[in-house]
């Protein structure tokens, strides 16, 4: 099991996240998804004590939203010295569909417990066609989701949802868990489990050493289930 590093989160998640698996973090811009990116590919390498699986990331950065100083302060919060933590973390840029499809297939030999795609959704966004744009955001998740399988690995890919993204509807049926950020301001962000649907929410915080929780644990929500699975 894997710890996000946010208690609420993990909850949240029923533990946090046991491989194989793949979790869409979606949501607007300012939401921390990127935040919670970095701070994973810094927990993957906590030993198992902690909270981690002992392993490095491979970082797929699609928009060159990559910030090593992120994870040096990170790393320096949960205690783990930051030049070992940046090693630990494989950065590949693939701005473009062609880009990202190479960065992923090759992953096989990496040797590396944890995938992160920040965002699955930038290569698609602005496409010249529609229809072939959701097709191949399609194939890209079901490879996502094979890899995961066949490799025992935990993927987390952002997205960003209600803005100008071109998804395909049916890639839904390839994530095991969404999680819908929404930002409060303030640095605190509200969480919630979209898929599986669940009312429930937490809090989180966005602080120089991570993602933190805000508030007390998970509180229940009432209200319609919304339209999105």
């Amino acid at each position: 099991m894997l710890s996000t590093g946010a208690a609420n989160l993990d909850e949240l998640l029923g533990g946090g996240l046991r491989p194989p698996l793949v979790l869409e973090l979606a949501g607007p811009p300012a939401s921390g998804k990127t935040q919670l990116c970095h701070q994973l590919a810094v927990m993957v390498q906590l030993p198992r004590e902690k909270g981690g699986l002992s392993g490095k990331a491979l970082y797929i950065d699609t928009e060159g939203t990559f910030r090593p100083e992120r994870i040096v302060s990170m790393a320096r919060y949960r205690g783990l010295d930051p030049e070992k933590a940046l090693e630990g973390v494989l950065v590949v840029e693939a701005p473009g569909q062609a880009e990202l499809a190479e960065a992923v297939l090759a992953l096989g030999g990496l040797g590396v417990q944890l995938v992160v795609v920040d965002s699955i959704s930038y290569p698609f966004a602005f496409p010249r066609s529609v229809g072939e744009a959701r097709r191949s955001w399609g194939r890209m998740a079901a490879l996502l989701k094979r890899l995961a399988l066949w490799g025992g690995l935990a993927v987390v890919a952002s997205a960003e949802r209600g803005g100008r993204v071109v998804g395909d509807p049916y890639a839904s049926m390839w994530v095991d868990r969404r999680v819908r950020l929404e930002p409060l301001g303030g640095g605190l962000v509200e969480a919630r489990l979209a898929v599986p649907w669940s009312p429930r929410r937490c809090r989180l915080r966005i602080a120089e050493g991570g993602v933190l929780p805000a508030g007390s644990g998970v509180e229940g929500a009432g209200g319609d289930r919304p339209g999105e699975r």
